[in-house]
Order: structure tokens, then sequence, then C-alpha cells
């Protein structure tokens, strides 16, 4: 109850940033769980004057990734994942950022983890996106021009967007995601590729005459 008081958070606030744009590896990583953690416990009219400051140092450290382990990567992805689902309309400015930092991350070469933390936040943040087909063209493009590996967590991050964004994403971007579908059956792909190929479709399903023949 004490983070939702005016200012309850602001001496924690120094503390996680220095920790976040200054400490060690696993310091970075905390700082990052910790912002979440204040997010999920804080009334939003008290957390608000702090959006700003959070967000910021959390897509810079980000935008960094090649400097950093998967760990720290993926503590970013999990805090900036919590303040979309809680506070989006606080992070709306963040919005463009977010989006590049997330496809970027969806294609991460050092981690399946950080690649499949990046596809679900994408999704997240495609519910409160009105334009989704160029970030679909894109995903699409990226799984087919990468090998299997990174090529299965941007086809599963394709498949959090269709999801999420529903109406939102138009026929030519239905029929562009739905021909990496039917691609699949052509190619001889890996497990975990045919995995994502398989929750694309799953996606799909809810465009009922899209998916008719490919089912047939």
């Amino acid at each position: 109850p004490g983070f939702s008081l005016p200012k309850g958070v602001a001496p924690f606030v120094p503390i996680i940033i220095a920790g976040l744009t200054t400490g060690s590896n696993e310091q970075r990583e905390q700082a990052a769980y910790a912002i979440g953690d204040l997010v999920e416990r804080t009334e939003e009219t008290a957390i608000k004057p702090f959006v700003v400051p959070f967000t910021g140092p959390l897509i810079r450290v980000a935008t960094q990734a090649t400097t950093y382990p998967p760990a720290v990567k993926t503590g970013i992805l999990s805090a900036l994942t919590t303040m979309l689902e809680r506070i989006s309309a606080f992070v709306k400015p963040f919005y463009p950022q977010l989006q590049r930092t997330f496809i970027k991350s969806a294609s991460d070469p050092a981690s399946v983890v950080v690649r499949s933390k990046a596809a679900a936040a994408l999704g997240v943040l495609m519910r409160s996106q009105p334009r989704v087909d160029p970030v679909v063209t894109e995903l699409t493009t990226g799984a087919r021009q990468n090998d299997d590996s990174i090529g299965a967590s941007l086809v599963q991050a394709l498949a959090h967007v269709v999801r999420s964004a529903g109406t939102n994403v138009g026929p030519a971007a239905r029929e562009t995601a739905l021909e990496l579908v039917s691609e699949a059956f052509r190619t001889q792909n890996d497990e975990t590729y045919s995995q994502s190929i398989g929750m694309l479709f799953a996606a799909l399903t809810t465009y009922g005459d899209l998916v008719q023949p490919v089912i047939e």
C-alpha cells in the first residue's frame, strides 16, 4: 500500500535506475525485474510520474542488446511487457521504439528465451496498435530470410501479432501470413519451425474462410 501513496515509489527510483544503467549484469537484470514488480504493485495514478524515468533507460539498455547476456534482455522484456499489460496508456509515446526493440529482439542470435519473450511482448503491444500490416510484412520477410531457429521465433511473433490484432490485420497481410503456412508444407523444416507454423495457423483460424484451402 505504501507504493500507492503520493511519491511512495520515489525513493526506489534512483537506486533501480543506477542498477539498470551502471550496475553489473546481475544488477541490471534484477533492476529490470524490480521495475516490473513496482508496476504490478502500485496503483496507476501513483506510478504514472515514474513511467518515463523507467521506460527510457529500459529501452536504451535493450537497444545495446549485444553488450548484455540473455538474462538482462529477458528481464527488460519482462518489465516492458508488464508495463504494456498494466499501464499501456502511459507508455503509448514509446510504442514506435518498443515495436522496433521487440522485432529486433525476436531475431536475437544468442537466445531462444529472449526471442520467445520478445515474440510474446510484440503480441501484447499489437493489442493497442491500429497499424499492424507493416509488422506482419516485416516478420514474414524475416522468417523467410533467416535460418529455421530464428525464423521459428519470427513466425511465433507473427502468431502472437495475428492473435492480438484480430480485425486490424488487413486482408493482404492475412494472405501473406497464410503463404508462410502453405510454404511450410513444401519445404523440409526442423520441428521448432513446424511448431511455430502450427501456432500461426491456429491464430489464422479466426479468419475462417481464409484457412479453408489449407485445411482441404
